[in-house]
């Protein structure tokens, strides 16, 4: 009886087809196939978890960090190599030996939105906590109905060859048009949980919207002129910049002390009805922003009570954590002082917990009004203010594109304290059409809106880089030429990690003032010394001493000319980086950052 195909046959349908047989097959001959959404994932994966005091779970992943290096796009049979063939024969394989996987079905998108899809997951039965977690990120689906998508998880090691033309193991092969992503060797949930996001971004495309990496809050604003001012904001940011320490950032009574003592602002009389709605990707439409997941699966490093409603949700019984530390007490515990990664101590636990357990979750993870307020974080070390104000809607879409950050250990190891591009902060998760496609739909938003007279405040945020940090001009090659071009000087600290040399950053609360008195009309700009009315830099912000902002101002420790000089450079380099991530940008934006020297 013949099952498989032939290597050299394999197609991107024959594998959807050949996995149909298999479980016809197996099925006919009185054997489980497919554990069709089981009940009992949690008590199975127990079993093998670590279990803590206050009664939530934790699991170890065999790998810390997303395989970015190992996965590839494949949209057509002319694109298959070999390799892709072998992995993909492989996987079949083992699911014909393999006991019956775990099916779960889950829509992403609450039941009611306009970009909801119905996502299916087949997992390996030996990893029942991978698919329980998953499961309780989001909203049930159900199983009689046809998904859109699929996801194979085989977390095992199956003579993996390497990606075409590198040397890095091929891990991941994910497949848009046909609407599947098969995962190998990884038991990181990260590769679940973005493997299905990267299909719903393509999806919320072809839907009319923005697919973004983002995150949605809201509340209301006590305005300078005594009005109120329901804020619909959406937070951008690659790992470990701060996304969801600002989508989940709650005023209240545990901090307003702090705040009365630093700034000699209370802001819980200032602000009203904070709500976290959505925590990681997300879908912006005119009419409004919709959410992708009922839950959260977020970095829990450093998070204490001052960050009360992450910390509430991570600290609950409910918490279902990965990688994730115990203290002398038997508690969950986010300080990585006890677990190590390659000979480092561990900067990325996670933890998946429910909306609700934040406290400020309202039930509802769609936005209650249109998006007006949009803040890109970029954190940068040479010539970034801590905040400033984005007015031009082709140089905001240009950050947009250009998704700049710093690297840190939750994105990988090799990447700590080197200045990354990954375009629209969502590189790795953007699939089935270019990335520019997004850029210029969200571009038209912007513009849209500034016709109309109702424009999206952008902000541009600077929160674990350092200002005034050490730098040192070498020389680094993009293609084919090489550039003079600053790199941050790093040292080592105890714990083993990098991090740049000198420099200042802005506190969370100081960062989160400024949001907050920016979205009341309470600060006071001026026009950027090079960009000129593009962008406008705080002078004045209510609570913050003009000492602090001069701190806090890259040109206190920078000449014009060697802040003329850094942007320079960081404009070329980001248009090397467009060039390979996100070519076919129009001019007007792809130029929006260009000076005349």
């Amino acid at each position: 009886m013949k099952v498989l195909v032939r290597l050299e046959d394999m197609t991107i349908e024959g594998f959807r087809e050949t996995f149909r047989k298999i479980v016809s097959v197996k099925e006919n001959a009185g054997i489980a196939a497919v554990l069709n959404n089981p009940k009992d994932l949690l008590e199975r994966a127990r079993s093998y978890g670590i279990h803590f005091k206050n009664g939530s779970c934790g699991w170890a992943s065999n790998i810390w960090h997303r395989s970015q290096t190992g996965s590839v796009v494949i949209s057509s049979d002319e694109e298959l190599k070999h390799e892709h063939k072998f992995l993909m024969m492989r996987t079949l394989e083992h699911v014909l030996a393999q006991g019956p996987l775990i099916q779960v079905d889950c829509y992403l998108g609450s039941p009611d939105s306009p970009v909801k899809m119905h996502a299916r997951l087949y997992c390996d039965p030996q990893f029942p906590d991978i698919a329980y977690r998953w499961s309780q990120l989001n909203f049930p689906a159900p199983p009689n109905e046809e998904p859109d998508t699929n996801l194979f998880v085989l977390p095992h090691f199956l003579g993996n060859p390497n990606v075409p033309g590198t040397d890095q193991m091929l891990r991941v092969i994910r497949f848009p048009i046909h609407g599947y992503t098969i995962v190998t060797c990884s038991s990181y949930q990260g590769e679940v949980k973005k493997g299905f996001l990267s299909h719903w971004i393509y999806h919320v495309y072809k839907k009319g919207g923005c697919g973004e990496h983002a995150s949605l809050r809201e509340f209301t604003a006590n305005t300078v002129t005594g009005s109120s001012k329901r804020v619909v904001m959406c937070v951008w940011g690659l790992s470990g910049a701060g996304k969801s320490t600002h989508s989940m950032y709650l005023f209240g009574e545990h901090n307003k002390q702090k705040f009365i003592e630093k700034f000699g602002v209370d802001p819980t009389k200032l602000v009203s009805n904070q709500v976290l709605k959505n925590d990681d990707i997300l879908a912006i439409l005119e009419d409004g922003v919709y959410g992708s997941e009922r839950g959260s699966w977020t970095k829990t490093e450093d998070v204490d009570e001052m960050q009360f409603p992450m910390w509430r949700a991570a600290t609950s019984p409910r918490a279902l954590h990965e990688n994730t530390e115990f203290d002398s007490e038997g508690n969950p515990s986010f300080k990585g002082e006890l677990f190590q990664y390659h000979g480092l101590l561990n900067r990325n636990a996670r933890s998946v917990f429910y909306l609700e357990d934040t406290g400020i979750f309202d039930g509802n993870i769609n936005s209650t009004a249109p998006l007006n307020a949009a803040v890109f974080i970029s954190p940068g070390n040479l010539c970034d203010y801590a905040w400033c104000k984005l007015e031009d809607p082709c140089f905001a879409a240009k950050v947009l594109a250009d998704g700049r950050s710093a690297g840190h250990p939750a994105i990988s190891i090799a990447v700590i304290g080197k200045e990354l591009y990954e375009t629209r902060y969502c590189l790795p998760f953007t699939m089935g059409v270019s990335s520019a496609a997004h850029v210029i739909r969200f571009y038209e938003f912007l513009k849209k809106r500034q016709e109309k007279n109702d424009s999206i405040d952008v902000y541009l945020l600077n929160t674990t880089g350092k200002i005034g940090a050490e730098y040192e001009w070498v020389e680094e090659k993009l293609g084919e030429k090489t550039y003079w071009m600053p790199r941050t000087k790093l040292e080592t600290r105890a714990n083993g990690i990098p991090k740049p040399k000198g420099g200042i950053s802005p506190s969370i609360e100081e960062t989160e003032l400024f949001l907050l008195q920016a979205s009341r009309g309470a600060v006071k700009y001026e026009h950027h010394p090079i960009w000129g009315d593009k962008v406008h830099v705080p002078v004045n912000v209510e609570g913050i001493s003009c000492e602090r902002i001069r701190q806090l101002d890259p040109f206190t420790y920078h000449s014009t000319e060697e802040m003329k000089c850094l942007i320079q450079a960081q404009i070329v380099k980001s248009k090397h980086y467009l060039n390979l991530q996100a070519p076919g940008l129009p001019e007007h934006i792809f130029n929006a950052m260009d000076v005349e020297l």
